[in-house]
């Protein structure tokens, strides 16, 4: 058996504390992977996320971890904004990255986190992974088949009900009293929260995107928290027109509104010259499409239950954001075994690029072509 691999997780905020951390102390995880320092700017948030989860060390900042603490790989979990510095920073000390959604803010910053990557010879994964789950390759498949004839449109949807009202942000304690107003500043936002869902899975099963178009409106200019005003500096919904590369027409909607009671957050529906393929159930913790439904010549129901992840065993299945441990196990056994990580960073920068031409389309009126491909 091969020694655990080192690890520093960088901000300790709600994700962190709901998911990650719980998903990392467990037994079978610590075979593989062990936190040996913890990151945040709060300094009481860093102190007391080590002490309640026994980590060694912990720091205000990355420099002083990268200095102090001996790593193999680096977790960036901070807000989107600061994404890119500190994953930059972490290759550059040549160190493997995990970085949570989206992996930047633009085209640009992961372009360079890729040449950054190549140049250092180290591993780099991006969430969110929806090729570590079964049905997504299944319906990848069935769209390649022609089972569904020509895919000529497709509709997929992503609400969010926005960051400050996540329990844990109710508390008072350093680790509950968790500020949620960078979600509503430039370079966060549904698109590249919550949206990011939506565009992942639709690129998995249709491709790279050519051109995009999008509208926006701010509907709820200010938010409230603990007392706090939040003013919200980004539009908080969002219809994206994309035309892929193979011709497909695709909507997209991320917005901070009320959810459909029938339509499955984070599902996809594709819409074929002979057939039809609708997912009809999203597992609620993990965003994975967990059933679809195909009609067409041959018409039937699927599902794959989520403990068909094989990460996702024992205790793991109740501790909350699954898909991201996942994604993280997943890259630990790609350093190991010397192998591309399944939830690549070339498609993580395709959904960047995505995101941030269609900000730009939305401002300006005017439909953006791609750049990227994966």
């Amino acid at each position: 058996m091969t020694s655990p691999l080192k690890a520093a997780l960088v901000g300790c905020g709600s994700l962190s504390q709901r998911g990650i951390l719980p998903h990392l102390s467990q037994p079978d995880a610590q075979e593989k992977l062990r936190l040996v320092a913890v990151v945040d700017a709060v300094a009481e948030r860093a102190r007391q996320s080590a002490e309640r989860y026994a980590i060694p060390a912990h720091f205000t900042t990355m420099e002083e971890m990268l200095a102090q603490a001996e790593v193999d790989l680096v977790l960036i979990i901070t807000p989107i904004q600061y994404h890119y510095a500190n994953a930059l920073a972490a290759i550059e000390a040549g160190k493997h990255v995990y970085v949570q959604k989206a992996m930047t803010t633009t085209l640009a910053e992961a372009e360079a986190l890729l040449a950054a990557r190549d140049r250092m010879g180290v591993k780099l994964a991006a969430a969110p992974g929806f090729e570590l789950f079964p049905t997504t390759g299944q319906m990848r498949e069935i769209v390649q088949s022609g089972a569904l004839g020509r895919v000529a449109v497709a509709m997929t949807y992503t609400l969010g009900f926005g960051h400050e009202f996540e329990p844990i942000r109710g508390g008072k304690s350093a680790l509950e009293a968790i500020n949620p107003a960078w979600y509503y500043r430039p370079g966060a936002g549904p698109l590249p929260d919550v949206t990011v869902y939506s565009l992942q899975l639709a690129t998995s099963i249709l491709g790279p995107v050519r051109r995009v178009t999008a509208l926006g409106n701010r509907i709820q200019p200010q938010r409230e928290w603990q007392g706090q005003t939040i003013d919200v500096q980004v539009d908080d919904n969002n219809l994206l027109l994309m035309e892929f590369v193979s011709g497909t027409l695709c909507t997209a909607v991320g917005a901070n509104c009320r959810g459909s009671a029938r339509i499955p957050w984070g599902g996809i529906g594709l819409y074929g010259t002979a057939g039809t393929l609708e997912v009809t159930d999203v597992h609620n913790a993990s965003g994975y499409p967990v059933a679809y439904d195909v009609q067409g010549a041959r018409s039937y129901v699927s599902r794959t239950e989520i403990d068909a992840q094989s990460y996702l065993t024992g205790e793991h299945l109740n501790i909350e954001e699954p898909h991201v441990y996942a994604d993280i196990l997943d890259l630990v056994d790609a350093i190991q075994e010397n192998r591309a990580p399944r939830s690549s960073g070339e498609q993580a920068c395709h959904v960047v690029e995505i995101i941030e031409k269609a900000h730009i389309a939305a401002a300006s009126g005017q439909a953006q072509t791609l750049q990227s491909r994966f």
